[in-house]
């Protein structure tokens, strides 16, 4: 996980076009510069506020809108054989 400075917001410097797009999003409903802003994966941000409150975004390309979540679903990564 990556935390973005200010720089890394103000130039929208992120890894995928998915995390442009959710920065994208955040920066014109929030403001930005009230919360931490972590790179997740290549399709989810997190951000905390000053409670150390935690939602997720990601963005679903079906859609083609960003979504958010208060807890990162995890993957089922067992196998029935």
């Amino acid at each position: 996980m990556k935390i973005l400075n200010d720089e890394d917001i103000l130039k929208s410097n992120v890894d995928t076009i998915s995390q442009f797009y959710i920065l994208d999003y955040l920066k014109k409903n929030l403001n930005v510069s009230e919360f931490k802003i972590y790179l997740v994966d290549s399709n989810k941000i997190k951000v905390t506020d000053k409670n150390d409150e935690v939602l997720y975004f990601s963005y679903d390309k079906e859609d083609k809108n960003v979504v958010y979540e208060e807890e990162i679903k995890e993957l089922d990564r067992t196998m029935e054989m």
